[in-house]
């Protein structure tokens, strides 16, 4: 699975983070910080909702 973060969309919800913290966080910046660019399929679920919740749709997941 490869995850984007396209950060110029970003406006810091933070929405990812809640839902996916072991591959997203909002950095000091106060914008989005991708951990992890390729997390396994056991968190493809995750990914998806993240996804979903952006409302910037700054993220989009692949698989």
């Amino acid at each position: 699975m490869q995850i984007t973060l396209e950060v110029d969309k970003c406006i810091g919800s933070g929405s990812c983070e809640m839902l996916a913290p072991e591959v997203f966080e909002v950095g000091e910046d106060g914008l989005a910080e991708l951990l992890d660019a390729t997390p396994g399929s056991e968190m493809e679920s995750k990914c998806r909702a993240a996804e979903e919740s952006c409302p910037t749709q700054a993220i989009s997941v692949e698989v």
